[in-house]
């Protein structure tokens, strides 16, 4: 059973490019998570292979990523892991994610937290996605090659069957960082950002260095046009193009029922 959810995120060429529409949870409620329906039918038609989402976006708008894999954020989790594993598969979830934070002093016990997840979701015969983050997304000066890559290899240890980590910075430092996993890597998108080409720019040199594919959230919705954004980045990821081609996708009208 695990198989048959992780081959729902990942398309049949091993790769993935998955949406991260999570951060309603934090309150996000501008561009593209202001008008969910919408931002949803664009990223799923332009090729979203997997959409990683909270509930309540699957409660009120899960008809609109029945054909695509289904991540479910249990970050949050209250009182028992065991009923939110539950509840996940019982929204159809083909995956879960959790965030761990290695080396943090203000949440100690999230290794731990992710180690217990892990297990309970091996159990249950879900797939767990760790987006390991060195002490945490604040702490800037802890994000080098180097704790990513401890970081990525420490949350794989826990259990992950993927890893969602930051790109290092270059195809070098991030083929280094990767070398020691045996299980998918994808990387995070980050905050958003006005120059689009750096952002496929990362994913063109994760995807050389070896990286599965990616999960990117304001990337996409913030963007202009999300669909578009999805479009490139699929070429990357599905069709290998070069930074250049992909950016020309920015500029095509996407298809009706893409």
């Amino acid at each position: 059973m695990t198989h048959r959810r992780l081959a729902r995120v990942f398309a049949p060429d091993g790769k993935t490019l998955i949406v991260a529409f999570d951060h309603g949870a934090g309150g996000a409620n501008y561009a593209g998570m202001a008008d969910p329906a919408r931002t949803l039918r664009e990223v799923v038609a332009a090729g979203a292979d997997a959409v990683l989402t909270t509930v309540g976006v699957v409660r009120h708008h899960g008809h609109l990523i029945e054909r695509v894999g289904l991540i479910l954020n249990l970050d949050r989790l209250v009182g028992s892991p065991e009923y939110a594993v539950e509840d996940a598969l019982r929204l159809g979830a083909d995956m879960g994610k959790f965030v761990c934070t290695p080396w943090s002093p203000d949440n100690p016990t999230s290794v731990h937290e992710a180690r217990r997840l892990s297990a309970i979701c091996r159990a249950w015969g879900l797939p767990l996605m760790v987006e390991t983050i060195p002490v945490s997304f604040q702490a800037v000066e802890h994000h080098t090659p180097e704790k990513i890559g401890q970081a990525a290899k420490i949350g794989e240890e826990l259990g992950a069957d993927v890893i969602k980590m930051h790109y290092t910075g270059s195809l070098e430092t991030f083929r280094q960082a990767i070398r020691p996993l045996s299980v998918p890597v994808v990387i995070l998108g980050g905050p958003a950002r006005s120059d689009t080409r750096s952002v496929l720019e990362e994913v063109a040199g994760a995807m050389a260095a070896g990286a599965r594919g990616v999960a990117i959230g304001r990337n996409i919705w913030a963007h202009e046009h999300p669909g578009r954004m999805v479009a490139a980045l699929g070429a990357i990821i599905h069709g290998g193009a070069t930074v250049d081609e992909a950016m020309r996708e920015l500029e095509r009208p996407l298809l009706a029922g893409r």
